[in-house]
């Protein structure tokens, strides 16, 4: 053994490297708390999680796998594995959406010269310091008042788009500001002499923005999905204030119905079905974050934005 592994290991048993390293365990097992009882109580049945005194680790007498399979594959006489297939198809389309609009959005305010383009973005960007939850109304009035969609007319009142899958479709994504901002940003430092190039070589407009670009863009374009996607997976507004009907659900949304229905009278809330429900929509959003994080800091490394 060297003398420096030597060292190391003697290090190693110094009461402040114990010390430190008992109190980094403590905190670590703290803030995974949460974590480990939603999976201690999706071992739960219904009527034992709720006739049992919780330990600060429950154990079930009688674990069980019923939640954890409805969760992955769903059964008969459960929407689980629906709501779920609508999260997913959901979250996809809006982190598409979120990649090409800001991508594009991003090119015309860096790349192209307008009368009030500046004017336009200072507008957008202060779009942001206006609280989501004061749009909720308004959007309503919106998606219901759609023209022609849903019975609406000059002379009667429909339901627009609510309740279907045009809100998710139609008006759900929208132009994500804060991507924009951050593929200009980047795109204004590269140099206008590629695009010279690229058209003096014959490129159109069309492979000078996805051929030449775009590739160039990648981990903001990486940045903007993994947030997108995380944002949307996580989406319980939207679903819940803007729809009905069960087949339209996601699993956010989700829980709060079936939380609602078991708290009619006589009935018995699945408490262990929605904890792992809600495991369901936090381990995916985990998983994204710790596989694709270096994206996030690269991406914002590329725009010059400094934390």
């Amino acid at each position: 053994m060297s003398a420096t592994r030597k060292e190391n290991f003697k290090n190693q048993f110094k009461p402040a490297y114990l010390i430190g390293h008992i109190l980094l365990l403590g905190i670590g097992l703290i803030l995974l708390y949460p974590l480990i009882f939603m999976v201690l109580a999706g071992f739960f049945t219904k009527t034992e999680f709720t006739s049992t005194v919780l330990s600060i680790f429950p154990i079930p007498k009688q674990p069980t796998l019923e939640n954890f399979k409805e969760l992955i594959i769903g059964s008969a006489d459960s929407s689980v594995a629906m709501y779920f297939r609508n999260s997913v198809i959901r979250t996809v389309y809006n982190t598409l959406w979120a990649i090409l609009t800001s991508f594009l959005a991003g090119y015309v305010f860096a790349r192209l010269k307008f009368k009030g383009r500046e004017a336009i973005f200072l507008i957008l960007l202060a779009t942001q310091m206006i609280p989501g939850t004061l749009a909720i109304i308004p959007t309503y009035l919106e998606f219901a008042r759609f023209p022609f969609a849903g019975g609406n007319n000059p002379f009667t009142g429909g339901t627009g788009i609510l309740n279907s899958w045009w809100v998710y479709l139609i008006g759900g994504p929208s132009i994500n500001i804060m991507g924009t901002f951050l593929v200009k940003q980047s795109l204004e430092k590269v140099p206008l002499e590629i695009d010279e190039a690229a058209i003096m070589d014959g490129a159109g407009t069309f492979r000078l923005i996805f051929q030449i670009l775009f590739p160039l863009q990648l981990p903001i374009m990486a940045f903007i999905a993994i947030t997108t996607a995380l944002g949307t997976w996580n989406d319980f507004i939207t679903p819940f204030f803007y729809t009905t009907s069960d087949n339209l659900q996601t699993l956010p949304a989700a829980i709060t119905r079936i939380s609602s229905v078991g708290a009619s009278p006589g009935a018995v809330i699945d408490y262990p079905m929605i904890i792992t429900l809600s495991m369901g929509i936090t381990i995916p959003a985990l998983l994204i974050f710790a596989f694709f994080q270096k994206y996030i800091v690269q991406g914002l490394a590329n725009t010059g934005i400094k934390g």
